[in-house]
């Protein structure tokens, strides 16, 4: 593999300054360019040996020889995944980051008791290390999950010529694809049962593998692993939140709550922002997306999960977070994260997407979360 020449006066003249902090980087990935030879592709591989994925005595030995950088920062070096390396970006930021290859991400939908799937799932590779991850879960037909998730990929792309500013990209292209579908289905399925038709969304982009921004309507869920504990990137959408209820109200909507005690919008819709719906948009039902923002700290953040709430319905987040600990893989997170979601009772379609990110494997000696054992408890008891 051949690496970019970079030279330190460049470095110095970096506009931070950051030439003292990423010195000793360049130092350790100038001299592994002169061996990546060994084995013709440079990439991160988490062991305790600490080295890097080539097995050569020659390598492990140089890395070792490298004064003043810290490869504990790097991640858990546990880690079972071979993870290529952003050299560029490494050199900048003064650490080593790793790229989240497509091949390693993974996603899993079931159709579970529902007699057709409504949930779709993308992943795709917008442009060189910018990531795209879309979770969408369709209700009243898959008339709006299709359009949406098939179509999403039109207005990121325009907007991302427009702005490097992904919350205004996320922003500008839920309101686009909201009014193209809009005027797609009044002119075309205006006497249509498709008219009652709608799907949440749940967007990440991830550009540099440390810059993470999540766009999202409805209750389909983004979580983090961080230091081995759940962080939400999303909020549920529904009626019973008082912002969200307060909005409804104030366009002459009703909160009516069915015989199980789920809030509905007007008796219909148990969200308050989704795709569709258009029959609710002048009752305060809003494409317009909550957007989160975050930093991925890749010696802290195990892996990325989406799912729609099918999932979330039968496990909680830190439930979540436990079961992909204890896999091998992504793939294997994926099985058991389904798998679980139906034994303990959804019925509805489960989809999940487990990304992987640097720390991949650092918190699978944790163990797993007590309600998760009691969860299990209750299950069986149910055929007593």
């Amino acid at each position: 593999m051949s690496f970019p020449k970079l030279c330190k006066s460049c470095l110095m003249q970096h506009p931070n300054g950051l030439f003292h902090k990423t010195n000793h980087v360049y130092r350790a990935l100038s001299q592994l360019q002169h061996h990546s030879s060994l084995n013709g592709k440079q990439t991160l591989r988490h062991r305790n040996v600490r080295h890097y994925s080539d097995s050569s005595d020659n390598k492990s030995k140089l890395l070792k020889n490298v004064r003043g950088v810290n490869l504990d920062t790097i991640g858990s070096w546990n880690n079972k995944l071979s993870l290529p390396i952003l050299y560029e970006q490494s050199v900048k930021k003064g650490k080593i980051i790793p790229r989240v290859p497509l091949d390693e991400i993974h996603a899993l939908s079931v159709i579970g008791r529902r007699k057709e799937n409504e949930d779709r799932y993308i992943i795709e590779e917008i442009r060189p290390n910018l990531l795209y991850f879309g979770m969408f879960d369709g209700h009243g037909g898959d008339f709006a999950v299709d359009f949406v998730s098939s179509h999403m990929i039109d207005p990121l792309s325009f907007w991302l010529t427009q702005t490097p500013n992904l919350s205004s990209v996320l922003k500008h292209s839920f309101c686009e694809l909201q009014n193209l579908l809009a005027r797609h289905l009044a002119y075309y399925h205006l006497d249509n049962e498709n008219i009652k038709t709608g799907t949440t969304a749940t967007v990440c982009l991830l550009r540099n593998s440390t810059e993470l921004v999540v766009g999202h309507v409805g209750d389909s869920l983004a979580v983090l692993c961080r230091d081995g504990k759940a962080l939400r990137l999303t909020e549920d959408h529904h009626p019973d939140d008082s912002d969200e209820s307060s909005r409804i109200l104030e366009k002459g909507g009703k909160i009516i709550c069915n015989s199980q005690g789920i809030a509905h919008v007007n008796g219909r819709l148990a969200m308050t922002r989704s795709f569709g719906d258009i029959e609710l948009k002048s009752y305060g039902v809003t494409a317009t997306p909550f957007i989160k923002s975050i930093e991925v700290k890749h010696s802290h953040d195990a892996f990325l999960v989406l799912g729609s709430d099918g999932l979330s319905f039968a496990i909680s987040d830190q439930e979540i977070v436990d079961i992909v600990n204890q896999s091998h893989n992504p793939e294997e997170a994926c099985n058991r994260l389904t798998d679980q979601a139906q034994h303990f009772g959804s019925e509805d379609n489960v989809t999940v997407m487990v990304i992987p990110l640097g720390a991949w494997g650092k918190f699978e000696s944790l163990p797993a979360s007590s309600t998760l054992s009691f969860g299990r408890m209750l299950s069986n008891s149910r055929n007593y």
